[in-house]
């Protein structure tokens, strides 16, 4: 690597070199004997005077490669990557200024995430506060309800219920608020690093959700062709496809069945859960896996919208990925797709 100072150095050190062998020589073969001090005094004086332009000249250097590097962090933080010294040339500055460069990259990359993260956690916060508002505001007016000593008992009964039901879905909000938070907050990790049975992962979804669908009268059936052992989480991939699936009990209209097949392909593994619910329109297809989205159909259906998100979290942070195609008023098909390797 070249040292910027090196070539005025060598220039300086060759001119001196050169006069010293000059001046010797004409000590030696042109001045008379009572000359050589006044020549020694010439000398020094020459000597003096190439040290002070060299040392002036290196200064001069410094100053100038200085007010370069300065000018460079200027323009970096004001945000400008312009470029002081050149980079065709393999020298300790270009070298300096594209390590200069990078720092400051890195640093404003890792600002913008941090922002991003600031920001992912502020919105978080102002739909839990909302989620939870409805619950908590129904509890309280039946507890004032509740508070009259002349309720009938039959009213009071009702309102006992009524705030039974709303403590079960606070108690069921909190839960997956928590498996929320934790998944994004990096909290908990998902181990996806052994093989596991994916049918038994897929069993232990439906054995969550079979109480729903007996309530409902509804059959859930498994097919699927082959054995399939592949890297995952069975829990939180298992939580995720129990998601999806009482995603389709809820939508499912009357006695029919919730379909799920498991499928083979060379890369991945493939999980379709087929229902015959209401389906999806065209408009909110890109919408139903955000955080807290419910659509238009979904009046009069408990949930809040967490189920879908949290799916398609837990599947991408395994490398596999979701894929939706739905019919109005005949039903929807959620893919699921893990990868093999």
């Amino acid at each position: 690597m070249k040292n910027p100072f090196r070539k005025i150095i060598w220039s300086s050190f060759t001119l001196l070199a050169v006069v010293v062998v000059l001046f010797v020589s004409m000590l030696i073969y042109y001045m008379p004997e009572k000359h050589v001090v006044i020549g020694c005094v010439v000398f020094i004086s020459m000597m003096a005077l190439l040290f002070i332009s060299f040392v002036l000249a290196l200064r001069k250097e410094m100053l100038n490669t200085l007010s370069s590097l300065s000018g460079l962090i200027q323009n970096l933080i004001n945000g400008q990557m312009t470029q002081m010294f050149p980079v065709q040339e393999d020298t300790l500055l270009s070298k300096l200024q594209h390590q200069v460069i990078q720092l400051s990259e890195l640093l404003s990359s890792q600002k913008q995430r941090y922002r991003e993260e600031s920001q992912e956690v502020k919105t978080l916060i102002s739909d839990i506060s909302h989620q939870l508002k409805t619950p908590l505001a129904n509890l309280g007016m039946y507890n004032s309800l509740l508070m009259d000593e002349g309720l009938p008992a039959e009213t009071r009964s009702e309102f006992t219920r009524h705030m039974g039901s709303q403590i079960e879905k606070l108690s069921w909000l909190m839960e997956n608020l928590i498996k929320l938070s934790r998944l994004e907050s990096g909290i908990i990790e998902l181990h996806a690093a052994e093989k596991h049975n994916l049918e038994n992962t897929v069993l232990s979804a439906i054995k969550q959700a079979f109480p729903a669908a007996e309530q409902k009268n509804i059959e859930i059936l498994l097919e699927m062709d082959q054995e399939i052992t592949l890297q995952h989480d069975p829990k939180w991939t298992g939580e995720a496809i129990y998601n999806i699936i009482d995603n389709a009990l809820k939508y499912t209209l009357g006695s029919c069945s919730v379909r799920i097949t498991i499928r083979r392909y060379d890369l991945f593994a493939r999980i379709d859960i087929a229902d015959g619910g209401i389906g999806i329109p065209v408009a909110e297809m890109n919408d139903i896996f955000k955080r807290f989205y419910r659509g238009a159909g979904c009046n009069g259906t408990e949930g809040v919208g967490i189920g879908l998100y949290l799916a398609r979290k837990i599947v991408t942070e395994q490398g596999g990925y979701i894929k939706v195609r739905s019919e109005l008023s005949k039903g929807s098909v959620f893919s699921i797709f893990l990868p093999l390797r």
